[in-house]
């Protein structure tokens, strides 16, 4: 796995620690994201585009917390262009969540 993957779990396995419960669920989700993204890389061709659209809102919030749009183009086959966006908006998350 491109990307550096690997180290990325290791560091969002300790997100609990700094961001309460919202670093927390940030970093399950993004471990569990990278694993699923080593097994779809495989998959990725040359050219294909992966848009990653975020909106994390508080309980009883009208408007979203955090709303990102990112985007990745595979710039080869097999290329990793999912866990770089996971780390990207789980760091949002937790900039947000370090906030309250």
């Amino acid at each position: 796995m491109s990307g550096g993957g690997g180290a990325l779990v290791g560091n969002v396995a300790s997100l609990g620690v700094y961001g309460g419960y919202g670093g927390a669920v940030a970093g399950q989700v993004a471990a569990t994201a990278v694993y699923t993204a080593a097994s779809m890389s495989a998959s990725v061709k040359s050219k294909d585009e992966l848009t990653l659209d975020i909106k994390l809102q508080a309980p009883g919030g009208a408007a979203p917390v955090v709303a990102k749009q990112l985007k990745a183009k595979a710039k080869s086959d097999g290329e990793d262009i999912i866990t770089p966006l996971i780390e990207q908006a789980a760091q949002a998350i937790m900039d947000t969540a370090s906030k309250r």
